[in-house]
């Protein structure tokens, strides 16, 4: 019969594609914390929850790493702002659609997607766009974890010593919290033009639908490293799937591409992203500048 943690790491695994090597230690010392005769109750309790209900959810809290801040992965944000988000918009122009969306999966406590939002804003200056008005935006942050997105939600980011939200501000993009940088205010809020375009979502990437279809745009970064490759195979399912043909979809520098055939590369000498391959569409042409 398995050990109490093993079956513990078994359903973490099964439910949320939790590789047994990262949960191993932590459910080990969740059990350690529990008085020796409480335990087996325990982990029944929790293996007989369903995935939502509030013993299971709080369990899970404890393995889930939310480690994020804005304008992550500078080279990355720099070419997808200034190369792959003004081309995917000229896509839509091209072809009188004015719906543009944004999939932020595993978004933690908010940062990416409101820097998406923040990108947009530039990439639309960029192609002369930028106060038209006839666009109608939607960027969506899901996460598995209900605790990290009610900041998400709040939206309310405050300086601090150490390791910040504003931790590794590019050059390029400073110009979005001059608030922060300029020691008039401690605290950055998006403002409502932004909050119209940003919602959030409890899901989980491996079980639960997309929230959105026929989108431009997903962000999954530094979150596969973490599942094992059956759940990875079903992220990048749903990720095909929720992807418009001409879609771009963008990893983590330590994630791996596992499922190339029908995505093309766009990459220069310090990022790369992967398109949804469309047909009769040319590649897109990326500057390796």
């Amino acid at each position: 019969m398995n050990s109490l943690s093993d079956r513990l790491i078994e359903a973490l695994l099964q439910r949320a594609g939790m590789l047994a090597e990262i949960t191993k230690a932590k459910v080990q010392a969740f059990l350690d914390a529990l008085p020796e005769a409480e335990r087996g109750v325990r982990v029944e309790t929790l293996l007989q929850a369903k995935p939502d209900e509030a013993d299971w959810v709080s369990f899970v809290e404890r393995f889930l790493i939310h480690e994020t801040y804005f304008f992550r992965h500078e080279h990355q944000v720099e070419f997808l702002a200034k190369t792959v988000l003004p081309e995917l918009l000229k896509e839509r122009t091209r072809t009188g659609q004015s719906e543009f969306r944004i999939w932020c999966a595993a978004c933690s406590s908010g940062e990416e997607a409101w820097t998406a939002a923040l990108m947009l804003t530039d990439a639309l200056k960029l192609i002369g766009e930028a106060g038209k008005g006839h666009w109608h935006f939607s960027i969506v942050g899901t996460d598995l974890s209900a605790e990290i997105l009610l900041k998400a939600k709040r939206g309310e980011y405050t300086m601090s010593v150490g390791l910040n939200s504003f931790r590794d501000v590019p050059t390029f993009a400073r110009h979005h919290f001059s608030a922060i940088f300029d020691g008039t205010s401690q605290t950055w809020k998006p403002n409502d033009s932004l909050r119209r375009i940003v919602s959030f979502q409890q899901r989980n990437i491996v079980t639960d639908p997309s929230p959105l279809s026929d989108v431009d745009l997903i962000l999954c970064r530094n979150v596969l490293i973490y599942l094992d490759e059956p759940s990875i195979q079903q992220a990048f399912t749903k990720f095909s799937s929720a992807l418009r043909l001409g879609g771009v979809l963008v990893l983590g520098p330590a994630d791996m591409m596992r499922q190339s055939d029908g995505f093309d590369l766009l990459a220069n000498e310090r990022a790369m992203f992967w398109k949804k391959k469309s047909s009769g569409v040319d590649k897109a042409k990326v500057s390796s500048r």
